[in-house]
């Protein structure tokens, strides 16, 4: 697409900061919980054990309240971490839920930029969460349009931008996968077998992070953690975190909870749109995500 005038970091960062100061002044609890998230937590680092690591709107949110579920039902207490991320289900086996570099605070790194961080996560067990590229845009410019106030043009450019496009999420997810061998283990995952066979890929995780697996409490863990469950928490104020609030009272395209849905972008994106994502995902992609995802990169013309 010619002429399309891409956002800023500088951008992206001011509104960033806007946004959050808007939410902070307007709430007091709010303000103790960013507090808590990006000053003493800082201040009081706690190192994991395991690390799951996904972009932004792979299904983390999914995930993590089904683990916390599989701890309280499991009778175990959790430490009261300042970092919401952190889940713990015996005394130090700590696991951490990390953006990494595909975080959107204050502002995404650019593509070049993009590295792998040796030091942190070299001989870390990680579980890599992944998800149909053309579901994580769609995801990420509902949630940064209407949650977050910060992107405020339409879907159809948001696909081209530099730091949020498709060819960043494309990258975040080659650069991870490609550094796989860095790692003392590595459990790939995606959010549509999570969907498919819930309770299977969920027992992985649990076995993977040396969990006793209890296959009770597993099914217990994830009824409690349906859609429509969450969206009952969302919207009853259960979620005490600031960013699993609606964006704005009323609206469904501000719930962080929306829709869940697998293949939505077919009804949100033109076809011409689709197209263009394909062949950017054929192209660059790793073909070896591209058969664990069993992505059907067909275009309109059957090419």
């Amino acid at each position: 697409k010619l002429n399309v005038l891409l956002m800023k970091k500088s951008t992206f960062a001011k509104r960033n900061y806007t946004d959050k100061l808007k939410k902070v002044i307007g709430s007091w609890p709010t303000f103790k919980f960013y507090w808590r998230t990006y000053i003493l937590s800082k201040l009081n680092k706690v190192v994991p054990n395991y690390y799951i690591v996904s972009y932004p709107k792979c299904g983390r949110t999914w995930l993590r309240i089904m683990l916390n579920n599989y701890a309280r039902i499991s009778g175990h207490t959790q430490k009261n971490y300042n970092d919401s991320a952190l889940v713990d289900f015996i005394d130090n086996k700590i696991i951490k839920f990390e953006h990494g570099q595909g975080n959107w605070v204050p502002a995404p790194p650019k593509i070049e930029t993009l590295s792998f961080n040796t030091q942190k996560f070299s001989g870390k067990k990680i579980i890599f969460l992944i998800r149909d590229p053309r579901d994580v845009l769609v995801s990420s410019w509902y949630h940064l349009r209407y949650r977050e106030d910060i992107y405020r043009k339409e879907l159809s450019d948001f696909i081209y931008e530099e730091l949020v496009g498709i060819e960043k999420v494309i990258a975040f997810f080659n650069m991870w996968y490609e550094n796989k061998d860095k790692t003392s283990d590595f459990l790939l995952l995606s959010y549509e077998n999570l969907h498919k066979n819930t309770i299977e890929n969920f027992n992985k995780i649990i076995k993977f992070t040396d969990i006793e697996l209890n296959n009770e409490i597993s099914e217990q863990a994830v009824e409690q953690s349906k859609f429509s469950n969450m969206k009952k928490m969302e919207s009853s104020g259960t979620l005490k975190e600031p960013w699993m609030k609606p964006g704005a009272k009323n609206s469904k395209n501000s719930m962080k909870i929306r829709k869940g849905k697998v293949g939505s972008f077919k009804e949100e994106l033109e076809p011409k749109h689709i197209d263009f994502i394909n062949k950017k995902i054929k192209e660059k992609l790793n073909p070896e995500l591209i058969k664990f995802l069993n992505l059907q990169l067909t275009d309109e013309k059957g090419a």
